[in-house]
């Protein structure tokens, strides 16, 4: 469980307060809302000036709680004259985890047929797909993801997607920030919406969106308890979320 109360960095949030004990929360505000800050305590690379958090009981800064937590940054400068295999073994060797747990990151985020490849060489997706690939490497319990989405492919969307999805399924909490609909669809079950550092609402994702016919009326008004899921047409599909060039 991730629990925050009344959390406080001056001049950045002033009393956030929430629960996650299972599922997804995306944080949803726009640039300067906090949504970085809130990260960034939870990671224990900021100290907060009022207020606590609790990561399955334990302070962020504690052992107890990194060995639960991975956490991706929005950028990560990865040296370029490395391989991907390479940076890869160094993610592994850090996470102190086997073999196996790198190759399965490796997996996921397609990145196998470029481990000889040069990070240098690399797309600003494909190198979104390693920066995940070596953070999440281990699957730990909970984990936060600071817009992971912005710099990444289609294709490796698609796949985070799924991971994410997954990690739900096994019992991890997901924590991530973003701001646009696609993204907060796609990660999250409930939303926190932060607007100047505060927290203005709390709810379940699909109450974020209304779904209007062109007669003006809404869709829950034509076909009640019937939740729509945004997909995708096949061309679309084929042409965007195919595995492209690294």
């Amino acid at each position: 469980m991730v629990e925050v109360v009344d959390l406080t960095k001056k001049g950045r949030v002033f009393g956030v307060n929430f629960r996650l004990e299972e599922g997804a929360l995306a944080l949803v505000g726009p640039n300067g809302a906090g949504k970085t800050t809130v990260l960034n305590l939870l990671v224990g690379r900021l100290k907060p000036d009022a207020g606590e958090v609790r990561i399955f009981g334990h302070p962020p800064r504690s052992l107890e709680a990194a060995r639960e937590r991975a956490y991706v940054p929005q950028q990560i400068a990865f040296p370029l004259h490395l391989r991907v295999r390479e940076v890869l073994a160094a993610a592994q060797a850090l996470a102190q985890v086997g073999d196996d747990a790198r190759e399965e990151a490796t997996h996921r985020m397609g990145l196998t047929p470029y481990l000889n490849a040069f990070v240098g060489n690399l797309s600003g997706g494909y190198r979104q797909r390693l920066a995940l690939a070596a953070g999440l490497m281990g699957e730990k319990k909970l984990w936060l993801l600071d817009e992971p989405a912005s710099a990444l492919d289609p294709g490796g969307f698609a796949r985070l997607v799924e991971w994410t999805r997954e990690h739900k399924e096994k019992g991890g909490l997901l924590i991530v920030s973003a701001h646009r609909p696609d993204e907060v669809e796609a990660f999250a079950d409930e939303a926190l919406l932060l607007s100047a550092g505060r927290v203005r609402w709390r709810g379940p994702v699909e109450r974020l969106y209304t779904y209007r016919l062109p007669d003006g009326r809404r869709l829950e008004e034509v076909l009640p308890g019937v939740r729509v899921v945004r997909e995708p047409v096949d061309v679309l599909r084929e042409v965007l979320y195919e595995e492209e060039s690294a």
